[in-house]
């Protein structure tokens, strides 16, 4: 379940709070990087990697107990 608190962009204080913000900023990256360089590849592969890296790093975090 998703409870979002105000704080939640700073420190995530649940699973869902930490992806959906992961997300959020990673969709303003892509299109931070579309503004300047306007190339689908690089759009691409920066969004994918962010994605990675947000959905890897909640799972490390969840796994050693970081949101219980």
């Amino acid at each position: 379940m998703l409870f979002l608190s105000w704080f939640d962009w700073i420190t995530p204080t649940n699973p869902g709070a930490a992806l959906f913000f992961g997300i959020l900023f990673t969709v303003i990256l892509g299109i931070t990087v579309w503004v300047e360089t306007k190339r689908f590849r690089t759009v691409m592969v920066t969004t994918l990697a962010g994605f990675a890296v947000t959905g890897i790093g909640v799972a490390i975090l969840n796994a050693i107990g970081f949101y219980s």
